[in-house]
């Protein structure tokens, strides 16, 4: 009995931890994506996950779509969704004399509203249609593999199809080179004679696109709540500054350190310390995100192993035992 119920938790944790790097570096991806292109951080980008979760979510329960055959259909709709966001508000605001800081507040605006939609979707379930939607959640839906959650392989699977063909893209198609070269210099791109619109039209489907995905994987595992995407854009704003807003393999490796940096402390804390620490999994990825930005404010991609000494890494800690006397300076 015990160790059937020791197999069950190994097995529940392998799922977990896979689960998690595989939506924590797709919306990691899909938000340095966004940066990059446009400057400044979508904080709606989240929100598209929650899009994607209520379309599998819907398709499944009201006409019986196999989960899986719904990741495509979320994926266009949350492009679709990216495209026209960026053509009804960010290339208007762009067009005019503007500041980074219009469109993080507005898109913070947009998130709400997304939030407030989704509100209204559960309560239209419950009330006319006697669904309670359980955090939208379609865990049994799913089917196994030798008993094995097919989740727990096809979602792993899925992000590194995209990973590669992603990064093949931008580094060996000619418009992929264009997509670096505006996000270099969008005005020299320009007078070479690169497609801006497209540019922009595809990074904005692409990023919306990996939003609606990794939404679609949620629901095939977690239960998530009305405000699980601002709790989510923490963690993704974590993965994406840890490993630098100017990269996409800055963005892989981030999400990849911050998803399995938080399971493996707070499993380690659990296991040695108590079950109560698990309270506190949020606030390590703000710590990751504190230390890296102490070392290096450009991100892991940005930091160079040979500039590395002792002496700088004293320095490190002289200025973190300084930041943290002043913060809890009573003077």
């Amino acid at each position: 009995m015990c160790q059937d119920s020791v197999i069950v938790v190994n097995v529940g944790l392998i799922v977990s931890v896979a689960l998690n790097v595989s939506i924590l570096v797709m919306l990691c991806i899909g938000f340095t994506f966004t940066y990059m292109m446009e400057k400044f951080p979508n904080f709606a980008h989240t929100s598209f996950a929650s899009i994607g979760t209520v379309c599998t979510y819907y398709l499944v329960r009201f006409y019986g779509f196999n989960p899986y055959h719904t990741w495509p259909i979320s994926a266009l709709v949350g492009g679709i969704l990216g495209v026209v966001l960026y053509v009804v508000i960010v290339k208007p605001i762009k067009g005019r004399a503007y500041s980074e800081i219009t469109l993080t507040f507005t898109f913070y605006i947009i998130s709400q509203i997304i939030t407030q939609f989704l509100a209204m979707f559960s309560f239209w379930l419950l009330i006319e249609n006697r669904v309670l939607s359980q955090g939208f959640n379609l865990y049994n839906y799913d089917f196994r593999i030798n008993g094995f959650p097919a989740i727990g392989i096809i979602a792993p699977g899925t992000i590194l199809l995209v990973v590669i063909v992603l990064q093949g893209f931008l580094k060996w198609s000619k418009h992929g080179i264009a997509m670096r070269a505006t996000a270099e210099d969008e005005d020299l791109s320009q007078g070479l004679g690169v497609n801006i619109r497209f540019v922009h039209f595809f990074s904005w489907f692409v990023s919306g696109a990996l939003s609606a995905l990794a939404g679609s994987i949620i629901s095939m595992w977690l239960s998530t709540s009305v405000n699980f995407s601002d709790t989510l854009l923490i963690n993704v704003m974590a993965g994406s500054v840890l490993g630098g807003l100017g990269s996409i393999t800055g963005a892989i490796i981030g999400g990849l350190m911050t998803a399995l940096g938080s399971k493996v402390i707070i499993y380690v804390l659990m296991s040695y310390v108590g079950v109560n620490t698990g309270v506190y999994e949020g606030l390590i990825p703000i710590i990751f995100l504190f230390v890296i930005l102490a070392i290096e404010p450009n991100g892991l991609t940005a930091i160079n192993p040979q500039k590395i000494s002792m002496s700088g890494v004293k320095d490190v800690w002289i200025r973190f035992k300084r930041s943290m006397r002043n913060m809890f300076s009573t003077e």
